[in-house]
């Protein structure tokens, strides 16, 4: 019944307006009841075209805004993709491991690989950069650093060079799939270990994660001195990148908190820990009384429970 006697009041209201209206267009327009009619008849039209050109414009701005971010999106992709794309077109010494050779040409193959390597310099950059950045011009930068190291691999060099070269071609290609996945960039490699920068500290870990359980399930058909086991220490810094290399404090704590994992495990500093915590299901373990060589103030430091 309320709603009833509104619409009731309204339409007399609109009535009287009607009534109004009429009596105005047949009298003099400088009547003061006309003259005032009429301007608030105009500023009534005025406030309606604003307001419906507010709603318009208000409405194009949102679908420009994401029209914007969608194509943002979009070429952030595209250059995912590209990049990946490239990462997979670079020449892998891994290759050797997946063609079909018999005992002697595999020897062989490893034999010249490791001759050309003796050649090489001890840091090797994989990879050119294509952005303008020089030696002479490093870019300051916060970024996720991941580095990895092989247990017992100079140890099991000495005694079987062509054996742990051949473990070596597999290590490198299951983490360089890993990298890819996980958009990472490879900076170098230094004999087994790998350092890699990301720009999302969760992409860092979720790598980590990925090249560790990769390497548990390849070492299921594999016996203990044929296993591949690795350290794994992820850090976030500032850090100083050029071309083909980074530098900085960044990379000297994770070079510090690697061998702190244990075989098959990762560790993370604090800065680390403080962005993931709440989007890795894995448990984090606190390390208390850890000391860093040549860090004057140490991080915070976790170890991730694989299980």
């Amino acid at each position: 019944m309320k709603a009833v006697e509104i619409l009731q009041h309204y339409w007399e209201q609109i009535e009287k307006l009607l009534i109004y209206a009429r009596y105005c267009a047949g009298h003099d327009i400088q009547t003061a009841e006309c003259r005032d009619f009429w301007l608030w008849t105009v500023y009534a039209a005025i406030g309606l075209g604003l307001l419906i050109a507010f709603i318009i414009g208000k409405r194009t701005l949102r679908e420009q805004l994401e029209f914007d971010r969608n194509r943002k999106k979009l070429e952030a992709r595209k250059i995912a993709d590209a990049e990946e794309e490239r990462m997979r077109a670079v020449p892998n010494v891994g290759a050797i491991a997946d063609t079909e050779l018999s005992q002697e040409e595999l020897a062989a193959k490893i034999g010249q690989a490791l001759k050309a390597r003796a050649q090489e310099s001890p840091m090797i950059a994989p990879k050119e950069r294509t952005d303008g950045r020089s030696e002479a011009s490093p870019q300051q930068e916060l970024a996720a650093i991941m580095l990895t190291d092989m247990v017992g691999y100079t140890g099991s060099m000495e005694r079987d060079e062509q054996r742990t070269y051949a473990k070596l071609l597999e290590h490198n290609k299951i983490v360089r799939a890993e990298i890819a996945k996980h958009r990472g960039r490879e900076i170098k490699t230094i004999g087994d270990a790998f350092l890699v920068i990301y720009r999302s500290a969760l992409d860092a870990v979720n790598c980590a994660i990925a090249i560790q359980r990769a390497l548990t399930e390849c070492n299921l058909a594999k016996d203990g001195t044929d296993k591949i086991l690795i350290r794994i220490g992820v850090h976030l810094g500032e850090v100083m990148i050029t071309a083909n290399d980074v530098f900085g404090d960044g990379v000297n704590i994770a070079a510090r908190i690697e061998p702190l994992a244990e075989p098959g495990g990762i560790c993370v500093t604090g800065e680390v820990f403080a962005l993931v915590r709440k989007k890795i299901e894995l448990k984090f373990e606190r390390l208390e009384g850890v000391q860093l060589k040549n860090i004057a103030i140490a991080p915070d430091i976790y170890r991730i429970h694989m299980r």
